[in-house]
């Protein structure tokens, strides 16, 4: 198992392995909007939610954005998922925000803030320059020189 872990890291490498972490997390949220709570149990926040659209149209954003990451994780032109993954995040924190503007959705700030740092984390990831983790990424210089 380990030695499958490692393969798998070397092949997608740091942000990679980031962007299949995003990928989890974006697809497991997909799931928890489309297959929501019965409505007599759901909260204020996802009420809020489903007024602006129903609640499968956000699992479906949400799941495009955890497959671009998804895809992205095994190519070296990764910054659209990157985007992405931060856009998606960004508008979650954006719409608690208005949540909190509209009333009635209590502690809106925490979901906001949550967001709006995950969207910052995930840019900084996006800035970080892949380091060499194979031979195909290294120069190759002959002993000689």
């Amino acid at each position: 198992m380990r030695g499958a872990a490692q393969t798998l890291r070397r092949r997608v490498g740091h942000r990679g392995s980031a962007l299949l972490f995003f990928a989890l997390v974006d697809v497991v949220y997909c799931w928890s909007m489309i297959f929501p709570a019965s409505p007599d149990q759901q909260g204020p926040w996802l009420r809020y939610l489903a007024g602006v659209l129903p609640l499968p149209v956000w699992g479906v954003a949400w799941g495009t954005v955890g497959l671009i990451c998804l895809r992205a994780a095994f190519q070296r032109q990764d910054a659209g998922a990157f985007a992405a993954a931060v856009g998606i995040k960004a508008l979650w924190a954006t719409l608690a925000l208005a949540a909190g503007v509209a009333g009635g959705v209590d502690r809106w700030y925490v979901t906001a803030v949550v967001w709006l740092a995950f969207a910052g984390f995930v840019g900084i990831i996006a800035s970080w320059p892949e380091p060499p983790h194979g031979w195909k990424d290294r120069q190759w210089t002959s002993p000689s020189g």
